[in-house]
């Protein structure tokens, strides 16, 4: 769902870096609001580390 949404955004000739932060903030907001800000900033910090280990280069 996520990737076709994605790709349709893309298609349209939206830019691939305001589709992710529309889909991060959303996210994010979604996440707040069922785990509380500590509990998001936990995960954010955790993939903070994964993303500078390049776990997230394809």
């Amino acid at each position: 769902m996520i990737s076709k949404s994605w790709q349709d955004a893309l298609d349209q000739g939206i830019e691939p870096e305001l589709i992710a932060s529309t889909a991060l903030s959303a996210s994010l907001s979604a996440l707040v609001k069922t785990t509380g800000k500590d509990a998001t900033i936990r995960i954010l910090k955790r993939l903070k580390g994964a993303v500078e280990d390049g776990r997230f280069d394809h």
